[in-house]
């Protein structure tokens, strides 16, 4: 695998360059490394640095590299990326839940802030206000902190007792209680199932 490099920022990647070089009449030909003055790469003509002049082409850095290494080096951008846009809101919660190998696990004593979200027992949580994390405050265990991002390939989660606005349960949410399944019925729901604002789901789906 090869980098190409102009400046100190990469242009691309590939695994075999087609190296050229400018013949008499001014057209560029294919040729053996050795011989050449240049590359293409993506229809474009570049000059290699230290090789003989090439009239108007910007002059790159061919560098062989491990391509594993490459591929690492992308995928934890990625995954850095992803956990970054999740937390800002810019990738829903359920497209999280998919991808929860992505985010960090949760540990203590971390300093947390608002948004962050970490993995706890399978599960992903979303940080509720900034705090300094301790082996009593797990986020299964303070709702306060966190709330948890539900599982999407689980239709019934447990519920929980919302603690206000920023954990309610929205109209036609699911949830698991006493044994029963229910719907939310309207939005903002903090109430317990069974007692109002949810409809119980029979055995037959009905």
């Amino acid at each position: 695998m090869f980098r190409i490099t102009k400046g100190g920022v990469t242009v691309g990647m590939t695994e075999s360059p087609n190296y050229i070089r400018q013949q008499e009449n001014g057209c560029f030909a294919l040729c053996p490394e050795p011989l050449a003055s240049g590359i293409v790469f993506e229809g474009t003509v570049y000059h290699l640095m230290g090789r003989d002049a090439l009239k108007g082409a910007e002059t790159v850095l061919l560098e062989e590299t491990d391509a594993g290494t490459e591929i690492t080096k992308a995928t934890e951008t990625g995954g850095i990326m992803f956990v970054t846009m999740a937390e800002t809101g810019a990738i829903d919660d359920v497209t999280a839940g998919e991808h929860a190998d992505l985010f960090s696990p949760w540990a203590c004593p971390v300093n947390y802030t608002k948004d962050n979200i970490r993995r706890y027992n399978g599960a992903l949580y979303r940080c509720l206000s900034d705090h300094t994390s301790q082996d009593d405050w797990t986020p299964d265990a303070a709702p306060s902190l966190w709330v948890a991002i539900s599982d999407p390939a689980e239709e019934w989660p447990k519920w929980g007792q919302p603690v206000g606005a920023h954990d309610a349960y929205n109209a036609g949410a699911k949830v698991s209680h006493n044994g029963k399944h229910w719907i939310s019925t309207t939005d903002g729901n903090v109430w317990e199932p069974g007692v109002y604002g949810w409809t119980e789901e029979a055995a037959d789906g009905t």
